[in-house]
Formats: structure tokens, sequence, C-alpha cells
């Protein structure tokens, strides 16, 4: 069982987005289920047609914002067995949330004429050992979903859907200022909220 800090590049690798330099690099990749059976496709191309349109890259963008919803959702039910007290109420509080933010993104990509990645069926969680482990892989995880919302925001090209990101980012920050809490760390430790480390 590892206790260690989980990299971003290893969150990234288990959205099967990997890291391509940065998280502006992360949500340009593509995500999306190219067809067959079975779910799971992250990292895949979602194709729009005609390709370029402006609704065709939203819908690259919110389908990597998908995959890491998808992948949140994944983690919180993965920590609600290691969890108890205040940390359970949170896990099941905040499992709910990413669910509706991954309800929200696939709605807004079928209204684009995309299709919704679909979770993939396993994503290699590092068996984590105990609450605090998973607490941390969790904030982990938020960290890096806010670094890679606040570099989807201005990548959106519809007003709507930059309003969608802001509301989750914003809803994301609260989960990390309350997971380190929960943890014994500072829960505004800056003035400038960015996701990165």
């Amino acid at each position: 069982m590892s206790q260690a800090p989980v990299s971003r590049r290893r969150l990234l690798g288990l959205a099967g987005l990997g890291l391509a330099g940065s998280s502006a690099g992360m949500l340009a990749a593509c995500g999306g289920d190219k067809g067959g059976e079975g779910g799971g496709g992250l990292g895949t191309t979602t194709q729009i047609e005609p390709e370029g349109t402006a609704a065709s890259r939203d819908v690259i963008v919110l389908n990597s914002a998908l995959d890491l919803e998808n992948l949140a959702v994944a983690t919180y039910r993965a920590a609600l067995p290691l969890l108890t007290g205040t940390a359970l109420s949170v896990g099941k509080a905040f499992l709910e949330h990413e669910q509706e933010h991954a309800d929200a993104l696939a709605e807004a990509i079928r209204q684009l004429g995309g299709a919704p990645n679909k979770p993939s069926r396993g994503y290699g969680f590092p068996r984590l050992a105990g609450q605090r482990a998973a607490l941390s892989f969790a904030a982990d995880l938020e960290g890096t979903a806010i670094a890679a919302y606040i570099d989807a925001l201005p990548r959106l090209t519809s007003p709507d859907l930059r309003g969608t990101a802001a509301a989750i980012v914003t809803d994301e920050a609260e989960h990390l200022s309350v997971l380190s809490g929960v943890l014994g760390r500072p829960q505004a430790p800056r003035a400038f909220v960015t996701g990165k480390a």
C-alpha cells in the first residue's frame, strides 16, 4: 500500500490524459470514445463535424474536463470505504458534487452535438493505506482539476460554458480547502487559487 503523495503526472495518467507539458496541454488533449463497446475511451478523439468549429473545440475541452470529473467520481467511490466520521460525510458530499459536475458537462457536450466520454472501467488507483492516504489522493486530484479548469476557461468559446467551468472550478477549490482542513493543512494557504503545487 502506497502512502506517498501521488504526482500530478500519475493523476493525469489515471484520467488517460497524460502530461503534455502543462495543464493547458492536458485540456487541449482530446477526450472521447471513438465508438466500440464498453465505456472507457479516455484520451481518444471525439469526432464532431465539421472539424475546427467553435463547438467542436468546446467539445474537446469539455470532454477532457469530463474525464477528470469521471476520475473524481471514481476516486471518491474508492475512498468511501476508507473514511469515517467527518471525513466520510465530506467524501459522500463531494462524490455527489463530482457526479453533478460530470452530468452537467455531459449535457453541455450533448447540446453541442458531441458524444460525452464514458468513465473508464478501471483507473488503476494506487493502493491507499487508510483514510489519510485516501484524502491526500483526493486533495491531489482536486488540485489537478483546479489547474485544468483555470487553463480551460479561456479556451471555451461560449460565455455560458465559461460560466459553468467557473462554477465548477470554484467548487473544486472549496473541496480542496475542506480536504486540507480535514488533513490538518492550511485551508487557504495563498491569495490566488491556481491548483498548482
